[in-house]
């Protein structure tokens, strides 16, 4: 077979093009895996704990709504309403308040991630087997079919747990945190601790019941809570050391309310009254410190 000189040129210009292609292509997939991983290094979380009809969230969430600060991702810890009668606020004002946070989230357009877990004050609205066995104080018996419809309308966005992985380290958040002793209680049924395990208890009446656990520290028949229940003295071992469970390296909880969080090197409590912030070093700081944080 014989090449003319004109088929040479094409043929030298195809594998130019070829060559040009691919190498747009390489310098596309840097420019972009670049952006990726500054994106992974930069990432911040706003943490939200027990709300129970307080309005401190606001500032945090209109500040992202109005693009003056940017998460990632957004995750509450649960328990949205059985408001504190001390505090002044009641059960009506409670259900307005979700229903602005609700509102803000899904009609308006942000570039962050919500994750809204389940709070013991919340399970007893979305589930009879909880309820039945686990029903905290304060539960609305007035609005109890309104609050009940709120959950029964968008149950698919609540979960009992989320993970993910900052500064290097593997963190769990769920509404009160997972302590050993009711792990080992309910080995069986849990299998390994993850979010996807602990998410799969929903499924079940007899997940449902391991939920329900209620420690002595509490004024339960278990000796420990469980990740809806467990007071934040649950979360220390038989030498006092705090820790965060086997598969993790830290735990972000609440639910056992304080003037200020409980911070150390294994988990920490945040049910203060006030938002929180991730940092990108799996650091946690108030939210008053956003602009030290450049966020």
């Amino acid at each position: 077979m014989i090449i003319t000189n004109r088929q040479k040129k094409y043929a030298y210009k195809d594998i130019v093009t070829t060559i040009g292609k691919n190498k747009l292509k390489l310098f596309a997939f840097s420019f972009f895996f670049l952006i990726f991983a500054k994106k992974l290094s930069d990432m911040n979380i706003l943490i939200i704990p027990d709300i129970h009809g307080r309005s401190f969230w606001e500032e945090a969430i209109n500040d992202i709504a109005e693009r003056r600060r940017d998460f990632d991702t957004v995750v509450f810890l649960g328990d949205y309403f059985d408001p504190y009668p001390a505090e002044g606020i009641n059960e009506c004002q409670a259900i307005i308040n979700w229903e602005r946070l609700y509102d803000i989230f899904f009609s308006s357009y942000l570039t962050c991630e919500p994750v809204f877990l389940i709070g013991n004050h919340d399970a007893h609205y979305l589930n009879k087997v909880f309820a039945g066995r686990a029903s905290g104080s304060r539960k609305s018996e007035r609005h109890l079919h309104t609050i009940e419809g709120i959950f029964e309308d968008r149950h698919r966005m609540f979960q009992i747990a989320f993970d993910t992985t900052i500064g290097g380290k593997k963190v769990l958040f769920t509404h009160a945190g997972i302590n050993r002793g009711w792990v080992e209680r309910h080995k069986d049924l849990l299998g390994t601790v993850s979010a996807d395990s602990l998410n799969n208890l929903a499924k079940s009446d007899e997940g449902w019941l391991a939920l329900a656990d209620v420690g002595e520290e509490r004024g339960g028949w278990a000796k420990t809570g469980g990740p809806m229940w467990a007071d934040v003295s649950e979360h220390y071992d038989e030498d006092g050391k705090p820790y965060a469970i086997d598969g993790y390296d830290y735990e972000i909880f609440a639910h056992t309310r304080k003037k200020e969080p409980v911070i150390n090197d294994s988990f920490a409590m945040l049910d203060a009254q006030r938002p929180f912030i991730l940092a990108d070093d799996c650091t946690i700081h108030e939210y008053s410190d956003a602009d030290k944080l450049g966020l």
